[in-house]
């Protein structure tokens, strides 16, 4: 039975073990893809950086509070249908 797993994992690609390879290759880190979707004009909604990056929105909404405390200043939009947040230009980057 184990050598049967064994078997079936190595089969299995790289890129899907981890996301490792694919940061490597791109070059960038899904941190690095999240401010720089918050920091377009509009901003992005939970929903949005979801489907991007791959995230539950519990895990979106932790990557925003940590960009936070390292210095990134982020608004919070409730004034629409869906709440949006956005980088504040020229604060904390």
């Amino acid at each position: 039975m184990e050598t049967k797993m064994a078997e079936q994992i190595k089969k299995i690609p790289s890129t899907c073990l981890g996301g490792e390879k694919l940061r490597k290759q791109t070059g960038k880190s899904k941190s690095d893809t999240l401010h720089q979707l918050l920091s377009r004009r509009n901003g992005a909604t939970v929903a949005q950086l979801q489907n991007q990056l791959g995230w539950q929105p519990h895990t979106v909404r932790a990557a925003i509070s940590r960009l936070r405390s390292s210095g990134v200043s982020i608004e919070l939009d409730r004034s629409g249908k869906f709440a949006r947040y956005r980088v504040i230009d020229g604060v904390g980057q």
